[in-house]
């Protein structure tokens, strides 16, 4: 069947359908052709007219749908750069959210740009209206566009970046989000701030993770006048000892900042692995510290208050016999709470100790910041035999004992005035033995640095030490024998004379340090 048959069928078709059929169907396509030709035109009239060029209502709709696929692909690609690529790559959250940010900015403009030609759409006709509404949308938009140029240098600076913990105005909170217009903070609560990127720029930020999460915290503590200072350190340090949250990669430090008037002024400066949790770390010290003081009689300071009778020999007239059926106001109060024998300070302990026993109230002072009191029960063990060596103790009381391998010999008794820990300590090697408490035992513990100022402070303790190590020549000769067929010690530092092969170890320790 060819062309003409079908428009031919198709005549004759049309011809049998009845003539008000046909008139009907004759509206019908002219209604349709006119609301066609009606919606074309209001699509393509002019709404705008700009010199030679002009702007229409489907130029605007391609703009608006230009715009809404763009932001799906920027979205898309900012999304896809942080948590995929970036991620892979190892980089920080704060770096991956400024490179991905920065990267689907520029990217969003070029896929503009290119939807737009697409489109069919004049790109001098919104250079022209840029143009012509510049001057007018600069002075309303000031605000946005500061916002702008901040949000820029936030993210190409990366002073601020995302998941850092900053103060501002009194707020503190996480770095959520940094876009080209606003910081979003997401403060402790879960609560949100939107905050203008100018504001950030404009004023003070404290980052407190600007390097790592990890710093100092400070707790100040103010007691009374009568209170025992070196008592009061030693305090703080043991409390500083006891939280979970406290790092020991740098020691706890005491510092005596001042005298108020009515109470001495402390500060305890604890090294944490989190410095956005210090407030965790804060309120546990604050119980530690209060308790603490509370078992040794140190009462935290209060505002005194002085009053003054302005007429002293104004008095209210009592007769004896008021005086007698009164008197029992005049009696103390029972207490109720249940009275504790205060613990003897590390300072008096280590005053007991014969080669402490000539030191000042400052000397002691000193030793008693470089470390903190540890207290075992009956067969706890201080440290086993392949624990790291860092840490070096004085016994101050009860006893610890100790069995070396390979020797049929009884086991070691160390009792208060010995020291523990400084054989590893020295070599820098693995425990070589276990040493356990025999009964209830304090010690005094100090850190590789703490130990190291101790020799310096104190250098009588040098030969003190080394004639302490001489009176277990087996032992140290058996330790000795250990570590030179582990290989851990050198030919040239083997001496056939443990006493001079460990004195020449202090030697090397005192003064490289």
């Amino acid at each position: 069947m060819n062309t003409l048959q079908a428009e031919a069928i198709t005549v004759s078709a049309f011809c049998l359908i009845p003539s008000d059929a046909k008139i009907e169907l004759m509206d019908t396509s002219v209604l349709e052709q006119s609301l066609v030709e009606r919606i074309d035109f209001a699509l393509n009239a002019p709404l705008i007219r700009i010199g030679a060029n002009s702007l229409t209502l489907g130029a605007i709709v391609k703009i608006l749908g230009a715009i809404f696929l763009v932001l799906v692909i920027t979205l898309g690609v900012k999304r896809l750069l942080a948590q995929v690529v970036l991620e892979r790559l190892g980089l920080k959250e704060g770096t991956r959210e400024s490179v991905a940010t920065i990267a689907s900015y520029g990217l969003g403009a070029f896929f503009l740009v290119v939807v737009l030609q697409a489109v069919g759409l004049n790109l001098a006709t919104l250079t022209v209206l840029a143009g012509s509404l510049g001057v007018g949308i600069g002075f309303g938009l000031q605000d946005i566009t500061r916002d702008f140029i901040s949000g820029l240098t936030l993210l190409l600076e990366q002073k601020l970046k995302v998941g850092d913990f900053i103060e501002w105005e009194g707020k503190s909170g996480y770095v959520a989000e940094i876009s080209l217009r606003s910081t979003v903070i997401r403060t402790l609560t879960l609560r949100h701030i939107i905050i203008p990127n100018s504001s950030l720029m404009g004023n003070q930020v404290l980052n407190w993770t600007y390097n790592s999460h990890k710093g100092w915290v400070s707790l100040p503590v103010s007691v009374m006048h009568e209170s025992d200072p070196i008592v009061v350190i030693e305090v703080l340090m043991d409390s500083a000892y006891l939280e979970e949250s406290v790092s020991f990669e740098y020691p706890p430090e005491v510092y005596f900042t001042g005298f108020s008037d009515h109470a001495l002024e402390f500060s305890l400066w604890v090294w944490v692995h989190r410095i956005d949790r210090k407030h965790v770390t804060e309120s546990a010290l604050r119980f530690i510290v209060e308790q603490n003081l509370r078992q040794h009689g140190i009462k935290l300071a209060s505002p005194r208050m002085n009053i003054w009778q302005r007429n002293p020999n104004v008095l209210i007239q009592a007769s004896s016999e008021d005086y007698r059926n009164l008197a029992h106001l005049q009696q103390p109060e029972s207490s109720q709470v249940i009275a504790h024998s205060r613990p003897i300070s590390t300072r008096d302990l280590l005053w007991q100790i014969s080669y402490f026993k000539n030191c000042t109230e400052l000397e002691l002072k000193k030793l008693v910041e470089l470390g903190f009191r540890r207290h075992l029960r009956a067969g706890e063990i201080l440290f086993a035999e392949g624990d790291p060596g860092d840490a070096f103790y004085i016994i101050l009381a009860g006893k610890l004992t100790y069995q070396i391998k390979g020797l049929n010999q009884p086991p070691v008794t160390l009792e208060a005035g010995s020291f523990a820990g400084e054989f590893s300590l020295m070599l820098g090697i693995p425990r070589t033995v276990t040493v356990r408490a025999v009964e209830p035992t304090a010690v005094f513990s100090m850190s590789p640095q703490g130990f190291n100022k101790l020799l310096h402070d104190q250098p009588h303790l040098y030969d003190l030490m080394v004639e302490e190590m001489g009176q277990h020549q087996d032992a140290l000769s058996q330790q000795k024998r250990q570590l030179h067929n582990m290989g851990m010690l050198k030919e040239e530092e083997y001496d056939a004379n443990p006493v001079a092969w460990i004195r020449k170890r202090l030697e090397k320790l005192f003064y490289s340090s």
